[in-house]
């Protein structure tokens, strides 16, 4: 049975062990739904039920097996590996964003998504073969930011066309980028939350640079505006 661990929702954390601080019960929660599939596949459901699939993988491509009698409404595909592409497995038609779709202003099931093109080869904007979208999506008073693996370090404009953000799903697979290179993503865009998305190892060597870490006991979290961490926190899925 899948075990859901409710995060800064009815408690206030601090660091790994955590303070636990009980919410005031008037206190109104719309709860956001997270659950982490392997890699770089989530899927956040809205307190409305709407849910948003990232990068779901091809089978045999990852550690991790696909989810069967997977659903969603809309997914998100960063770029065109087998590792964040496979569609085939979803067994609804959901909105699908992905490569020149996916840029700019985009709206589906009621949700507004945007994405913003980070290129290989900066000087070369039309080979979009070798472009990655970063995402930004709001739900419930929370602010969302996905990247998948980033073919080179974002430019200053482009994380501030992407904007700020409440939580963050950080990439920390590939080569491209340096531990300095995330950390400069990480104050342009401000994440309250930060998810790193990679191997066990290297998400404990990039999570030892922060005070504030959250190890949960699963792989779903509930998560809401009211309770976000006062300082910013790595999330960790088991």
């Amino acid at each position: 049975m899948l075990r859901i661990a409710v995060v800064f929702c009815a408690l206030v954390l601090s660091g790994c062990g955590g303070r636990v601080i009980p919410m005031p019960e008037s206190a109104p929660q719309r709860l956001v739904r997270v659950d982490w599939y392997g890699y770089e596949s989530f899927r956040v459901r809205t307190s409305l039920g709407l849910s948003i699939l990232t990068n779901p993988f091809s089978p045999g491509t990852t550690e991790s097996s696909p989810p069967k009698g997977l659903e969603a409404d809309v997914v998100l595909i960063t770029d065109e590996d087998s590792k964040r592409n496979y569609v085939d497995g979803i067994e609804n038609a959901p909105r699908v964003f992905r490569g020149s779709v996916g840029l700019g202003a985009n709206s589906a099931a009621g949700v507004r998504l945007f994405g913003v093109p980070v290129y290989r080869n900066p000087d070369d904007p039309t080979a979009t073969a070798k472009m990655s979208v970063m995402f930004r999506w709001a739900s419930d008073g929370l602010k969302f930011g996905f990247l998948g693996n980033l073919p080179s370090m974002p430019t200053a404009q482009d994380l501030s066309r992407l904007g700020s953000v409440d939580i963050l799903f950080l990439p920390l697979s590939g080569d491209n980028l340096t531990t300095a290179n995330r950390l400069e993503i990480i104050k342009g865009l401000k994440p309250t939350l930060i998810i790193p998305m990679g191997s066990s190892s290297a998400i404990s060597r990039f999570a030892a640079g922060f005070t504030s870490v959250h190890r949960l006991n699963g792989s779903a979290a509930l998560l809401s505006r009211e309770s976000l961490p006062a300082q910013q926190t790595i999330l960790v899925f088991r």
